[in-house]
């Protein structure tokens, strides 16, 4: 529908050309060189035609542009959101090694870029039908002229495909692989800006990011220049072509009446058919480039199918049990197993404590739980449903503190969440704030420190009506005597929380303590100091 629209546009170019022509042939008393039934026969007349296909054609061009970027605007959306899904619907084991920055470009970036080529796409094909219908009207009018055209596009045609065309579509595979690159380090840089600062090697990165950026530089230019020479060959060529179609075809005729009104004619239609032709030539070199991003994209689509995790069959524990682990293992790779043949029940209002040195398999193990990631044997039965989890690093939103205590949570009124905030032994903090439940964090919180990120995660987690909670390392960055608090208040809460931590741990809060090691869970005695064990060598986190 769209590519009709665009021929409706060029009908119009065509048929003004038409009137134009009729005009001046009326102005000069003169008939036209072949007889039109429909042509006006007054000058009057002819000039209100051509008066009504300039405003028609006006109103069929802005239908045009609000309907192409309408549909190109959500098209991008509908790509982004298509990416976006598939990477939050992505296995965990393969999203961790994608990386962040290659996956925020592909969503920003190469979703819009995808979705140009539909519009380039779109303006090919009208073009090329446009360019049709104007053809066979300087056939009508002159077939010396339409020959000479058809010589100068099959020249530009022969241009693009054997000196430009491969070197269009290197450049901008160039430029997208050198964009990647140049985000990449873009990220790492500002991410690692406080390491950067108190190491002192600003160079380092600077260097990283300026080699980079010279190389989007260098291939973006030939990506950009190259097309634009293919447009002033054809801007240039087919000006000096129908000047030449012009006054070669009119001295040959030797007829000066018709002169003025062939000019008109070839001037009011070449003045779109010139553009047409030098913009399906740019066209052609940036679809090459717009084609390989629409391949990246379709990898990307394709990748998230592939990895995409299946949906978790949910078993509900027994009634006198928020958790039940039976005989679980996981591991990532099978010659080496993280978790093996696991055994734990867990009540409600109890409190396990699991410890263990890094690299024990503390996360893995609560990432099965969680259902983040797969048992490769056994059985995990919890309510998903009602479940929280407080990672070590708690990503916070650019955004308010109660924003971030809602993340995407409706329903909680300022009264809930300072309750969670009294739970979490931040309400103090919060309260003391000029604005304060809407004080702004900074970017991922860089406003707070590590202990005042933790409790808001903490927090959040608590707003969720849970029945358990798991808490990875979630309190490593506080001081015991907040840590002992803040597990107090848990253990009045009535939630089943497990506490994974590499600390040993000798708080008389925990029902039970366990060890994890060689990957698997020796219980020790909670109200002793609990003895670490060496870690054996090739187990991981």
């Amino acid at each position: 529908m769209l590519i009709a629209e665009r021929i409706a546009v060029g009908l119009c170019d065509l048929l003004l050309a038409a009137a134009m022509y009729l005009l001046f042939v009326r102005l000069q008393g003169a008939a036209p060189l072949h007889p039109i039934p429909w042509a006006p026969r007054t000058v009057l007349s002819a000039a209100w035609l051509a008066s009504l296909l300039v405003l028609v054609r006006a109103v069929l061009e802005y239908a045009f542009l609000w309907a192409i970027s309408r549909r190109i605007q959500f098209l991008c959306a509908e790509f982004l959101s298509r990416l976006i899904h598939g990477y939050m619907h992505m296995s965990w084991a393969r999203f961790v090694q994608r990386n962040r920055g290659e996956l925020m470009n592909h969503a920003i970036h190469t979703a819009r870029e995808a979705a140009e080529f539909y519009l380039l796409g779109v303006e090919m094909g009208a073009s090329g039908v446009v360019i049709l219908m104007m053809t066979a009207a300087l056939v009508w009018q002159s077939a010396v002229a339409a020959c000479a055209l058809a010589a100068a596009v099959a020249a530009f045609y022969l241009v693009h495909r054997f000196l430009l065309r491969e070197k269009i579509r290197l450049a901008a595979s160039g430029r997208d692989h050198a964009q990647r690159a140049l985000h990449r380090s873009l990220a790492d840089a500002l991410s690692a800006g406080k390491e950067i600062r108190a190491y002192g090697n600003h160079g380092f990165f600077h260097e990283r990011l300026g080699h980079h950026a010279d190389r989007v530089a260098r291939h973006g230019l030939r990506a950009a220049l190259l097309p634009q020479l293919e447009r002033i060959l054809a801007d240039q060529g087919v000006v000096l072509l129908f000047l030449s179609v012009v006054i070669v075809t009119q001295l040959l005729r030797g007829d000066t009446r018709q002169l003025l009104s062939l000019l008109v004619f070839y001037f009011v239609l070449s003045r779109r058919l010139i553009p047409l032709i030098s913009q399906v030539s740019l066209m052609a070199g940036q679809m090459e480039g717009s084609f390989q991003i629409l391949k990246v994209l379709d990898r990307e689509f394709e990748e998230c199918e592939r990895f995409r995790e299946a949906p978790f069959p949910g078993r509900n524990p027994s009634p006198e049990f928020v958790l039940e682990l039976e005989r679980v293992s996981f591991a990532f790779h099978a010659e080496t197993p993280i978790l093996w043949d696991l055994d734990l029940r867990l009540r409600a209002g109890e409190i396990v404590v699991i410890h263990g040195v890094s690299g024990s398999g503390k996360s893995s193990l609560l990432n099965v739980i969680a259902g983040i990631l797969r048992p490769t044997a056994g059985v995990v039965r919890v309510d998903r449903d009602r479940v929280t989890y407080v990672p070590q690093e708690v990503s916070l939103l650019d955004d308010s503190i109660r924003n971030n205590l809602l993340f995407g949570l409706a329903g909680k009124d300022d009264k809930a969440l300072m309750e969670a905030l009294t739970t979490a032994c931040l309400s103090d903090l919060v309260e003391a704030q000029p604005f304060g439940l809407d004080t702004g964090v900074g970017d991922n919180g860089v406003l707070f420190s590590g202990g005042q990120r933790q409790r808001i995660g903490l927090a959040r987690a608590l707003l969720r009506d849970a029945n358990l909670l798991l808490l990875d390392e979630a309190t490593s960055a506080l001081d015991p005597d907040t840590e002992g608090r803040i597990l107090k208040n848990l253990a009045e809460s009535g939630l089943a929380v497990i506490l994974v931590t590499h600390r040993s741990y000798s708080g008389s809060v925990a029902a039970r303590v366990y060890r994890l090691e060689a990957g698997r869970l020796l219980e020790e005695a909670a109200s002793q100091p609990p003895k670490l064990m060496p870690m054996q060598m090739g187990t991981m986190k």
